[in-house]
C-alpha cells in the first residue's frame, strides 16, 4: 500500500516506528537523522502531490526547473548528484507525462537542454511554491543561526563523502 493512501494515524505510527528504530543510541547521530528527515519529506511529497502523483526526485527536479529552465542535463546532474542513468529515467518519465522536453543546446553540440512545457510549467510552479513554503516555515521556526548551522553540517557531510 502506498503511503499516500494511509490514514493520518497509520502514517504517524509508521513515522514513530522509523524514529524509534533509528534512535538506538543516546548520542545524536547526524546521518540517521538526515535519512529520517529525507524520508519524512518524501512522505510529505507523497501526501501533498497525489494529483499529479510525483516521486520525491520528480518533485525536486520540477521545482529546480521552475527556477532554472531551460538548463542542461549536466546542470541537473551537478545540482542533484543522481547517477546519469537515474536522471535519464527521471527525465523520460517527466517527458512522457508531457511536462518537459529535451532540445539541442544552441551553441554546444554536446549539451542537451531540458525545458518545461506549458503543462509542465504549471506543475513545476505548484511544486516549487509548496517546497518553498515548507522551507520558509521550517526556517522561520529554526531561526537564522540554526539554519546556518544545519547548512554547514550538510556542507561538511558533502565534503566528507565527495571523492
Amino acid at each position: 500500500m502506498c503511503s499516500a493512501h494511509l490514514g493520518p494515524l497509520t502514517w504517524l505510527v509508521r513515522l514513530r516506528i522509523i524514529r524509534s528504530r533509528m534512535n538506538t543510541t543516546d548520542a545524536p547521530l547526524i546521518v540517521p537523522a538526515l535519512e529520517r528527515a529525507s524520508h519524512t519529506v518524501a512522505l510529505w511529497i507523497d501526501r501533498s502531490f497525489q494529483d499529479p502523483r510525483l516521486t520525491q526526485a520528480e518533485a525536486h527536479v520540477l521545482a529546480y526547473l521552475a527556477l532554472h529552465a531551460p538548463c542542461s542535463i549536466n546542470d541537473l546532474h551537478r545540482s542533484f548528484g543522481h547517477k546519469r542513468s537515474t536522471l535519464t529515467s527521471l527525465l523520460d518519465r517527466l517527458e512522457g507525462r508531457g511536462w518537459t522536453q529535451r532540445e539541442r543546446h544552441p551553441t554546444s553540440r554536446r549539451l542537451v537542454l531540458v525545458q518545461l512545457t506549458e503543462a509542465g510549467r504549471q506543475v513545476a510552479d505548484q511544486v516549487s511554491t509548496a517546497l518553498r513554503s515548507l522551507d520558509d516555515r521550517v526556517q522561520m521556526r529554526a531561526g537564522e543561526a540554526d539554519t546556518a548551522s544545519f547548512l554547514r553540517i550538510i556542507q561538511l557531510l558533502e565534503e566528507e563523502l565527495t571523492p
